[in-house]
């Protein structure tokens, strides 16, 4: 997923940063319901590295989305 580059949002018109700013909103929902719970069996080491390697790779993408979300509100005045 690419990142916009803070110059692009700034020349995007406000409509557009609106709209980018719903779906990055929506986004974020969908991915942090997607976060797994933690293995029920905490003996089992297989399931909890697969756990803990999908739930890092979910948090950068959410990270990554808060990150552009937050330059979107800026830009917006909505801070």
């Amino acid at each position: 997923m690419a990142v916009p580059h803070r110059e692009d949002e700034m020349n995007q018109p406000e409509d557009e940063r609106r709209t980018r700013l719903r779906e990055i909103d929506e986004s974020l929902a969908r991915l942090r319901a997607d976060l797994p719970a933690p293995p029920a069996d905490a003996g089992d080491f297989v399931d909890s590295g697969q756990y803990l390697a999908q739930r890092e790779e979910l948090q950068g993408q959410i990270e990554l989305l808060e990150a552009e979300r937050e330059r979107l509100r800026d830009s917006l005045g909505l801070t």
